[in-house]
């Protein structure tokens, strides 16, 4: 059973009470310690898509990745202590059973360890060896997301929050989900036009609720609760998550200077469960990659990087670290530089403590920093 807190128990009825209430600060600040922690992966020639799901098996210490190199063959399974890959789980672009027709729009940790593998239109189940269970076609419009809810896959598309019965049917429940992602387009000021695009939603399940980030042109505004009796509550992200960014985003990467426009790639969050009852929200920012939030209080902590920086993405909360990706890039010889959405190197490093209180029971073992 998830732990109650003391003080923080008012800050999410709160949050929940109005459509778009904005989120009470933080209760602690957290950084992320670069200059500690271990590499996992180190392999110039990965491409692992960061901007797609990457689920943890935190039980048997497993990445699941989607790598460019090996688009064709399907996920890839990572060791977490050693970086070793342990398998490859086909995932083939077609019309068959055991295939996706438009390739991987998103994956979630089954029950019992297995995988589930959406792509556009239906799921892939998968047992935790990687042996193929069956399929599911969820009827929810374009599907961006899937996870475990109750121990049966459920999907988020633009048709609303849809779980597989256990009879094989579909449930559907809450309101439909809009699409109102945007796209900008701007122009660096050495003359370079860039566009980005909002996001689709993700989701993230416990026993018995649906987390929906829901996305805008500037960057992730709500998180809907969607409960199977068809109840919906809508908070705010957390104020830190939503500041204003600057008009360009200049950073460095290695000796090149990029600038970029400061719009939806950078604020590119996604939810997750830290396997200790906690909603993480977090992914590529320049300063302030996410939150991990305790969804029975509101009290939450926000997570920084040491310095502002774009090199590299935040993607989850694993025990008292984070798992950061860092991304491909190549520069000219004149000092510019291009930074892929892939990575190339993953590593995980401590949180630190840098000011305020630990919310209770939240990364107990977290230190000052």
């Amino acid at each position: 059973m998830k732990r109650t807190a003391g003080r923080c128990a008012v800050i999410l009825l709160a949050v929940a009470a109005a459509v778009g209430a904005p989120s009470a600060g933080a209760q602690q600040v957290l950084v992320i310690d670069t200059a500690a922690g271990r590499v996992i992966i180190d392999d110039e020639w990965r491409a692992i898509r960061t901007m797609e799901d990457m689920p943890l098996d935190r039980t048997r210490g497993i990445l699941y990745v989607t790598d460019a190199e090996e688009e064709e063959e399907g996920v890839m399974a990572f060791s977490l202590e050693t970086g070793e890959w342990i398998r490859t789980i086909p995932t083939p672009e077609g019309d068959g059973p055991r295939e996706l027709p438009q390739g991987i729009s998103g994956m979630s940790l089954g029950r019992d360890g297995g995988l589930y593998v959406a792509g556009f239109v239906k799921v892939l189940e998968f047992d935790p060896i990687g042996r193929y269970v069956g399929n599911w076609h969820p009827h929810a419009g374009m599907i961006h997301g899937v996870c475990d809810l109750g121990g049966q896959p459920t999907a988020v598309g633009y048709g609303g929050v849809v779980r597989r019965a256990p009879d094989g049917a579909s449930e559907r429940f809450g309101p439909g989900i809009v699409d109102h992602r945007t796209r900008t387009t701007k122009k660096t000021r050495d003359g370079r036009v860039t566009t980005a695009s909002g996001s689709p939603p993700r989701i993230a399940c416990t026993a018995d609720a649906a987390y929906v980030l829901a996305s805008s042109g500037e960057g992730a505004d709500s998180v809907f609760v969607h409960h199977r009796d068809g109840g919906v509550k809508r908070w705010a992200v957390p104020a830190e998550l939503a500041e204003a960014l600057d008009d360009d985003c200049k950073v460095q990467v290695e000796h090149f200077s990029i600038e970029l426009p400061c719009t939806t790639w950078p604020r590119y969050r996604k939810p997750h469960l830290d396997g200790q009852g906690d909603l993480v929200l977090i992914g590529h920012d320049v300063e302030v990659p996410g939150a991990v939030i305790d969804p029975e209080t509101g009290c939450y902590a926000a997570v920084r990087k040491p310095g502002k920086t774009f090199d590299y993405g935040a993607m989850n909360v694993y025990r008292d670290s984070v798992l950061v990706f860092r991304n491909v890039a190549w520069g000219d010889d004149r000092g510019r530089a291009t930074l892929s959405s892939a990575a190339n190197r993953v590593s995980l490093h401590p949180l630190r403590r840098v000011s305020g209180e630990p919310c209770p029971g939240m990364l107990p073992s977290v230190g000052e920093g």
